[in-house]
């Protein structure tokens, strides 16, 4: 399913043409830009039919087995409601900055207590079960939760389901000057999180210099079980390695 935002390039001339090739391929164009990547995410929401639910933004990759990698590790655990990954970080064209921005698996591990400091989950690496997104109404469509609508999303989910972490990396993550996230103000965003959820990941994140420690300091697992083990376990069509905590704050 294609959701375009009313855009003004050649996306719909390209998905049309594609559509011709594929009958699976949807395409759904918006009466006019909302501005807001939550309205096109939430009408692909509703157009979805099948049980799982994946999110793939304009500018970032899949690679082949993503979806399968996903499937496999969220059937194994029926508590599991939604699985991340990894995406490989491009910055600015630039793929080399990638291995400064793979976390080790437990800064990766998601639930209500370490969502409630940061966001460690990429949207476009996001697999979930249609049935917790209905639950959780889908993405809240506040212009003040802009660019960060998915933070506020996992959070809210956190508190219904499992979430997932497969150390594998399953795309490609384009980060550059003009991106959605790059122009806005975060700091005023988070807040708008914290206010709207009664946590405090503003001031969890406010410490750049423990943020970069603590990253390098972590490099080194991130690059055995990420980029080792990982790779060596999709070449070999192992089950990928699964990392999961309690995520429902009424089994805490």
């Amino acid at each position: 399913i294609v959701v375009d935002d009313a855009s003004t390039d050649r996306t719909a001339e390209i998905v049309q043409d594609l559509c011709l090739q594929d009958p699976h391929i949807r395409y759904i164009r918006l009466a006019e830009n909302s501005n807001l990547p939550a309205v096109g995410r939430n009408r692909g929401i509703k157009e979805a039919k099948g049980s799982y639910v994946a999110f793939l933004d304009h500018d970032d990759l899949w690679e082949p087995k993503k979806l399968e990698r996903q499937i496999r590790a969220m059937n194994s655990d029926p508590l599991i409601g939604m699985v991340h990954s990894h995406l490989w970080v491009v910055r600015n064209g630039n793929r080399f900055w990638g291995p400064l921005y793979l976390p080790a698996p437990k800064f990766s591990i998601a639930n209500t207590t370490t969502l409630a400091k940061k966001n460690m989950i990429q949207c476009s690496s996001v697999l979930i079960r249609k049935s917790i997104l209905d639950e959780a109404s889908g993405f809240d469509e506040s212009p003040g939760l802009r660019a960060v609508e998915d933070y506020h999303l996992w959070y809210r989910v956190s508190q219904k389901t499992r979430i997932a972490y497969v150390s594998e990396i399953h795309g490609t993550y384009r980060l550059d000057k003009s991106g959605t996230s790059s122009l806005e103000n975060m700091q005023q965003r988070l807040k708008a999180v914290d206010e709207s959820l009664g946590i405090q990941s503003f001031e969890s994140q406010r410490s750049i210099r423990k943020k970069v420690i603590s990253q390098l300091a972590s490099l080194p697992s991130a690059i055995y079980f990420v980029l080792v083990d990982g790779a060596m376990r999709k070449r070999n069509n192992r089950n990928p390695r699964t990392w999961v905590k309690n995520s429902i704050r009424s089994q805490q």
